[in-house]
């Protein structure tokens, strides 16, 4: 067996690498936030979007991708899908006519909600038994690989948040 070694001055391995077990983690939620969304016909992706609109934290394309990790096109498609379910309106914003703003319709709305506790049975889930210091202390260091790694931390990216009513 592979053995990725930790260099902490220890004598510590832990058997395969390190991206292994935090793909096999990510990959993990994912499959576990499917199955808790299954039910209301949305996936994780689309999730996130009607989340971080209804949070106002993002509401064009751009902005999206930026806290969302995936492309713009992916998101483009995601919110094609969900126009289609009648779950947003898309407009051009009235600052930057090259910009398309995202408002969640009313039935959006409620959806994100219903669809909150989905998240968090989920996260609670992978968390059991974990103290609130252990997870402070993960996400401080998955933190400070990404920025490591010359990745965005996305919990404190620029936001975009355009101007502009919904139709």
């Amino acid at each position: 067996m592979y053995y990725f070694h930790v260099n902490t001055g220890h004598d510590n391995k832990v058997p395969g690498g390190m991206g292994y077990w935090i793909g096999s983690l990510a990959s993990a939620f994912r499959k576990g936030l499917e199955h808790e969304l299954a039910p209301f016909d949305v996936t994780p992706t689309q999730w996130a979007i009607l989340e971080m609109c209804y949070r106002g934290e993002a509401n064009t394309v751009s902005g999206l991708a930026r806290v969302i990790p995936v492309d713009a096109a992916a998101i483009s498609r995601q919110l094609d899908k969900l126009r289609a379910k009648g779950l947003i309106h898309r407009r051009r914003s009235t600052r930057d006519r090259r910009s398309i703003t995202v408002r969640l319709t009313q039935e959006g709305r409620e959806l994100a909600v219903k669809l909150a506790p989905c998240e968090r049975a989920n996260n609670a889930k992978f968390t059991d038994g974990i103290t609130d210091e252990e997870l402070t202390a993960l996400i401080n260091i998955i933190r400070k690989m990404l920025k490591n790694g010359g990745v965005a931390d996305h919990s404190t990216a620029e936001q975009e948040h355009e101007g502009g009513e919904t139709k």
